[in-house]
This record gives structure tokens, sequence and C-alpha cells, in this order.
């Protein structure tokens, strides 16, 4: 069976969170004693009715603690906490939505413990180009955070999209490009590309997919259409470098999904400040729009086009190419020639 999918914007929120803060845009100092600042990540998502926040306190590390973990207490605050997610028009607050505490998204095990991932839940949709507000309440800190930002605007990808006709060709030299609509608001662009198989092993067949995060793509002004074109060569590198080699599996090319993801200008400006710097000596401020704390409140928008087909030449390289023939894929007849 293949495992549960974890909606991609609590990923977002996992991954972002686990970054250590060294420095912000505020006069948030993070390394004072005693200090315990609010680190906020929230991804609202107009393509979906859950929404997740994840609220961590910064954690102070020294060379003597890496090998001791922190408990929850150094991770998450205790006491009365409140959070409201507010949608505003002509000036004022016209909707309010309250964030509930769920343990339902695990965690990626590592330094931090992972028995416990404390994210707050709201169940509500998403308006597009609308203005919202979230507020947290920490009461035993006397302290509100709270940050806006603007929505996305509507997501529309023109290619590919879900016809039983249509096949995913993926080859030495032969590229495909998806397509999409420009994104009102949005400030940079993801596709992801999943590859769907099945692996057999002593008569047991598991479902499993490896993912393919391509480059990040940015707005372009005076372009109705943005296109990312899925490289055919690297293709064959990425699941010879993502799938194990096993003599004692046999496994057979499924489908590829592709997932679309747009996201604010926040999210962008976070992603620009966590980039490496280009000199040695320069100190990039990393950016947050949270007053009172750090991190990033944005919105992303995501279409899913999944079950797409493979080209037969694409099934037949995958099994019998240069970079894949040792994982034993089976070829588009279902066969394996040696």
């Amino acid at each position: 069976m293949r495992d549960k999918l974890i909606p991609i914007k609590a990923i977002c929120l996992i991954l972002l969170a686990g970054a250590m803060l060294t420095s912000c845009s505020t006069d948030i100092n993070i390394n004072a004693p005693n200090l315990d600042v609010p680190i906020v990540y929230c991804l609202l998502d107009t393509e979906s009715s859950e929404q997740y926040l994840k609220l961590n306190k910064t954690y102070l590390v020294s060379s003597a603690a890496m090998d001791n973990p922190p408990f929850a207490e150094d991770q998450y605050f205790e006491g009365n906490i409140q959070i409201v997610l507010e949608r505003w028009e002509n000036n004022k607050p016209v909707e309010f939505i309250d964030f509930l505490p769920t343990n339902d998204v695990p965690k990626n095990p590592g330094f931090f413990p992972s028995d416990t991932n404390l994210l707050y839940k709201a169940d509500t949709k998403i308006l597009p180009n609308a203005l919202y507000m979230v507020n947290i309440y920490l009461e035993d800190r006397e302290k509100i955070v709270y940050a806006y930002t603007k929505t996305i605007g509507d997501l529309n990808v023109v290619d590919p999209i879900e016809l039983e006709v249509r096949k995913i060709s993926l080859n030495q030299g032969v590229n495909y490009a998806s397509k999409w609509r420009q994104v009102e608001n949005a400030g940079i662009y993801q596709v992801i590309v999943r590859f769907n198989y099945a692996e057999t092993i002593d008569s047991v067949r598991t479902e499993k997919y490896l993912d393919w995060p391509q480059a990040f793509s940015n707005p372009i002004t005076n372009v109705d259409y943005l296109t990312k074109d899925i490289s055919g060569t690297r293709f064959f590198y990425i699941l010879e470098e993502g799938i194990e080699e096993n003599e004692a599996a046999l496994r057979e090319a499924l489908s590829i999904d592709f997932f679309v993801l747009s996201g604010g200008t926040e999210i962008k400006y976070y992603i620009e400040s966590t980039a490496p710097s280009e000199g040695a000596l320069m100190e990039r401020p990393i950016y947050t729009n949270l007053t009172n704390g750090l991190g990033v409140f944005s919105s992303m928008a995501t279409q899913e086009v999944k079950g797409l087909n493979m080209a037969s030449t694409t099934i037949d390289s995958i099994a019998y190419g240069v970079h894949t023939k040792q994982l034993l894929f089976l070829d588009h007849n279902g066969e394996r020639n040696e």
C-alpha cells in the first residue's frame, strides 16, 4: 500500500520551522538570555479547506547541548494560546476563524523530538485576492503576535491536463514543458514531478513514488503564461540517484503526477533571504513579516494533475537505459529482456 500523503502545505510548514534562525530583519535578538521568541509559519492554501499554522519558540543550541535534544517545553509555549484568523474588507474584519491544536501530521526524525508535532488547524476555505490577518495571543507571555497577507489569485494549469490520450515523454534530450497562467499576488512558483512505480519482492507488491522538485520560477511581467521545462536527461539521473538497487526487486513504471505550486511574495522574500550569500563575509538578514515574532505568514495554491501515462519510449528507456537498467524495471510490454 502507498503511504498516506500528507498535505503539501503541512510539509512546507515542517520544513520551514526546522530552519535555524540566526538573524532577523527586526530588532528582536533571538540569542538574548531567557527570551522565548515566537516563530510562526502559516501558508494559507486557497485550494484547500484545511489550513495549518506552526508555532514554536526559539531554542538556543550550544555545542554541549547537541547530544541532548530539547524537551517539548523547550519548543512549545505553554498556557492559554488563542490563534484567530481574520478576513478583512473595507478596513475592518468581517470573518473570524479559530486555529485549534492538532497532532495529526507526523514529523520526520531529526535533532528535535518527533513523538509530538504540534500544529494548529483551521477548517475554512480561503478566498483568493483577499486580505487576511492572523492574531496569536500568548497569555503567559502577555504578548500578541500578528501579521497581514494578501492572498494570491486563482491558479490555472494549462499543461499537463488529465487526458487518457496524453502521454508524458521524458527521454535523453527530450523535455516536457509544464504551463500555467500567471497568478495575481504570486511571488514564486514551483513544479514538483512525482514518479509512481511498483516494486515486487518475494511476490509482495508495493506501490511507491519518488518526488522530483524543480527549481523555483519567478513571475515575468507582460506575460500571460509561464512554463517550466522538465529535463528528460536529468529525469534518468534522478531515478538512478533516488531508487536503491536491489537484485531481488522487480519494478514497474506506473504513472507521472504533476504538482504546480504558486506562493505569495512573502515566501519569495523568505527563500531569497535564506539562500547562500554570494560573499563569504556577507550576512543576509532573514526575512519575516511577523510583528513581535519571526517567521512567514503568506498564501499558496497547488494544482495537482495525477495519473498521467508515460510514453512507451520513456518506459523502455527506464527499463534498459544506461543510468537505470540496474533498477530492474519492466518495459512497456511488461517484460524484462536481459
